[in-house]
């Protein structure tokens, strides 16, 4: 079975044996902070410290946070190119090239949006690296989000990791025999290794339901995961990190 490294942090990091509210409040004040912040230094300091916190206080591997939050910056790097260039005359441009130009006021739309994003994706992913989606699950659960959205959830959950298997197994093959030796054999590599992933994902998403109808699935499929006490100590240290992020962005306003 394919492994992630993000989801090995969840589970091995230090802070895996602290309740989820505990770091819900962390990560979820944090994000609000950012996405309302209207000075880019905050979002950015959020950032930081979601960093900080994940790499130095619940030891998960720097180089798997960074990784994971690599992906998100590049979308949001390449949603920005809309954001600063204009097609057409716009008023005070910095730069022009043909049809194309740049303003003051896109470039700083594009600095505060790229900074929230910055600090948001960190403390989104503050969460997900310190907490199983298990536990995620089950304090949802007794939220009372409704079942069958739970349900769904957790069968992408696991088809994620059979996708993954089948794509690390199926291309390892195709290497070992040559499959990647020249551009146009990679290239029907590449699409045959699609399409025997779409395929397959297809075909266990029906095994899935068919195995849960043969096991008279009632709607609930519930998970192992034991109900952790709240460390009181730690949600007023993370309230008071979230009140210093607030205070900042409102006299930077």
């Amino acid at each position: 079975m394919t492994r992630f490294a993000l989801d090995d942090a969840a589970w091995t990091n230090r802070w895996r044996a602290r309740s989820v509210a505990e770091k819900a409040v962390l990560s979820g004040g944090l994000l609000l902070v950012a996405v309302s912040a209207t000075a880019p230094v905050v979002p950015i300091g959020i950032g930081l410290f979601a960093l900080l916190a994940a790499v130095a206080w619940a030891r998960v591997p720097w180089r798997t946070f960074v990784a994971a939050w690599t992906g998100p910056l590049i979308f949001t790097l390449i949603g920005l190119v809309g954001v600063v260039v204009s097609v057409g005359a716009v008023p005070h441009p910095v730069l022009t090239a043909g049809p194309l130009a740049v303003d003051e006021r896109s470039v700083s739309s594009a600095v505060l949006i790229g900074s929230r994003a910055f600090g948001c994706s960190a403390a989104v992913l503050l969460l997900a690296s310190t907490t199983p989606i298990v536990d995620v699950f089950e304090s949802l659960r007794r939220l009372r989000v409704p079942e069958v959205m739970l349900d769904l959830a957790g069968a992408m959950y696991r088809l994620i990791f059979v996708l993954g298997a089948t794509l690390t197994r199926t291309r390892e093959a195709q290497a070992a025999r040559l499959g990647y030796a020249r551009g146009a054999c990679a290239r029907r590599s590449v699409a045959a290794l699609f399409v025997r992933t779409l395929v397959h994902g297809w075909d266990r998403a029906a095994r899935l339901e068919r195995g849960l109808a043969g096991r008279g699935y009632s709607g609930s499929l519930r998970m192992l995961a034991p109900e952790r006490p709240v460390s009181w100590p730690f949600v007023g240290s993370s309230v008071a990190v979230v009140a210093v992020a607030a205070a900042a962005s409102v006299v930077l306003r």
